[in-house]
Parts: C-alpha cells; structure tokens; sequence
C-alpha cells in the first residue's frame, strides 16, 4: 500500500510540473480552430478511475475536445483514466489540495470529503434513467453540485456510472439466498447497511485488488455497475448477474475549486457549457453501452444476467425499510439533501414496498 500511495505521488507531482498548475494568466492571440483571446491560459489534470472505453471516459474526451476547439488552444486537458493518478479517494484528496484540477469519483467514494453526497447511496430510489435526469437537472441535483464547495470543490456536472447490480456465483432467487453472501461492497457507511439489512456479510476492499480476489473466493459476491463489470471482466469469476438496480450512481465531476475561482467569466462560461455538452453526450451513449456490456457478458459463454423477480424485489426494498436504511442516508447526508433529492424523484420511503 505504501508502495502504491508513493507511486501516486510521484505521478500527481509529474502531472503538476507539467500542467504548470492552471495559470490565471489571460492570452492576447488565437491560435488552433478557435479563438483563444480573452482566455484564461489553463492546462487540466483530470482523473478517473473508470477504464479508457467507459462512458465516463469517453464523456471526458469530448470535454477535452470542446474546450480545446472553443478555446484556441488556450485551455487544454490531460486526462488520466484508469486509476493512473489513484482511485476515487486519492486523486480527489490530491484535488482538495490543488495538485489534480479535475476528477470525476462515484458518490459512494466522495461522500467522506462531501457527506451530502450519501443522498445518492439511497437503495431503491429510481425507476428508470428519465427520473434519473430529472432529479439531477433539479434545483436539488444542482444543491449536491455546489455543496462540493464545503471541500475546496466546484461541481460542474454528472456523468454516468449507472445502476448497480448484484454478481455472484450463487444462485439468488430469495432474500433467504443472500444470508451469509460474503460481498465486496465500498467503504461507505450506507452500502455496509443495506447489504447487512439484506442478509448479507459485506465487506469493503479497494477496486483494484477486487478481480483477484473474485477469482481467489476470497469473496463471493460483488456490486457494480454494468460498464465496470464487463470492462473489469468480473464476469468471468462471476457466473450470475443479477439486474437488481438497487442503487444508481452518477459520478460526480468537479474541478479545484481555487482553480476555478482564479479564472475569468469567459473561461468560466466556456468550460461549463462544455461540461454541460460532455454531460449530455454521456446520457446519449450511456444506455447503448450498458446494454451492449449485458450481450457481451451474455455471449461470454463464462456468465449470464438474470433479470430479478418482483417478489426478489419487494423483499429487498422492505428488508431496508424494516432496518432503517432511509433514516441513516438522512442522517449521513446532513441538512435536507437526502428529502430534497427524493421529492425530485418523486419517492417517499414510507410507501415503498
């Protein structure tokens, strides 16, 4: 671990000599396809942890693309998918600090740095992607956004992470099925909860050590979703999937607050309608992707989906009931984040199975 945590360093402190650490500095000529005068002149360090043919990291390059294109030249982005700067934890903690501009992590992993983030770890909260979009372009999606403020963060938007299923290599058609699954889960407060209220022995571990884990039966179970299952190839130590959606994760994307703040309107303006464009193009590709990673796991030959039964289901949504889960995402999530998202959503715990 210690070995790992230097190589990051070292790596954050390459990407920051080169970056030069987005300068305030305002350029007076065009150059590229567009228009660089009244530019901030700014280079990007952005992370993620998701690999090179995911959503999110498509989602990036075209962000790259715009904001290079509108701006001349004069913004410009590094980008380092795949955990090549850390995982969600540490490439954002490098960006609380200033030395990663841009990082796009999953709820469950920026919750310790902005607890109202745990708002997204409700179980069971969205039906479909239309709600989905509807509850992040709310004045409540838009309140989580800025409350990254309170860690030195300024959100600029969502990409997609998608809803999270269950994998196993055990069949699962009741709740009674889970009791004792010993399952992979990340180090959230709420996501030990709800698989502990399903029966479940949860237990956290970092991403990257996962597949062998998997494969070694150190684990019986995992949760993602569909993208990080295919392009992580849990499939092939897994042999059922299971579409439970139980929870749906965005990924949060925000830059160095500081950073921002140094930047003039014009380049403020110009970076988050790129952002916004970026976001948009997410949700376009990211429905094809999911389905085309189920077909792909389906014709594997090594694992299957299996769609969950309603009554599966209800059991599910009701065992996190009866155990409180709703009261604990309130509790962790602080202030009113948590009802506020829910009314966006149209979703009231109390009436739920």
């Amino acid at each position: 671990m210690k070995k790992h945590l230097a190589l990051v360093m070292a790596a954050l402190m390459m990407a920051s000599m080169l970056a030069g650490c987005g300068s305030s500095e305002t350029t007076d000529t065009g150059s590229g396809d567009g228009n660089s005068e009244g530019y901030n002149t700014l280079n990007i360090i952005a992370a993620h942890g998701a690999a090179e043919n995911t959503s999110e990291n498509e989602s990036f390059l075209k962000f790259k693309e715009l904001v290079e294109e509108r701006s001349g030249g004069a913004v410009t982005v590094d980008l380092y998918p795949n955990q090549q700067l850390g995982g969600d934890r540490e490439y954002t903690e490098a960006a609380t600090q200033g030395n990663v501009t841009m990082g796009g992590p999953s709820t469950a992993n920026i919750a310790p740095f902005v607890p109202a983030m745990n708002a997204f770890e409700t179980p069971f909260l969205f039906s479909d992607r239309e709600t989905v979009y509807a509850a992040l372009d709310s004045e409540a999606g838009q309140a989580l956004l800025d409350s990254l403020e309170s860690a030195g963060l300024k959100g600029l938007g969502y990409f997609e992470n998608g809803f999270r299923q269950l994998t196993t290599n055990k069949e699962i058609n009741s709740l009674a099925d889970l009791k004792g699954l010993k399952i992979r889960v990340m180090e959230n407060e709420v996501h030990l909860a709800i698989w502990e209220a399903l029966g479940a022995n949860p237990s956290p571990l970092a991403f990257g050590e996962l597949y062998s884990a998997l494969q070694q039966k150190a684990f019986d179970a995992q949760e993602n979703p569909a993208e990080l299952i295919y392009n992580t190839k849990f499939y092939e130590v897994q042999d059922h999937v299971y579409l439970t959606n139980h929870i749906y994760t965005p990924y949060i994307i925000y830059m160095n607050l500081d950073t921002w703040n140094s930047l003039n309107e014009q380049t403020q303006t110009l970076i988050q309608e790129c952002m916004d464009e970026a976001v948009a193009y997410c949700r376009e590709i990211c429905e094809a992707n999911e389905q085309a990673c189920f077909d792909a796991i389906n014709e594997s030959g090594k694992s299957q989906t299996y769609e969950v039964s309603d009554e599966l289901h209800n059991e599910m949504v009701t065992a996190c009931k009866d155990a409180g889960i709703y009261d604990l995402v309130i509790e962790k999530a602080g202030g009113t984040y948590a009802q506020d998202l829910w009314a966006a959503a149209g979703f009231d715990p109390e009436s739920v199975a």
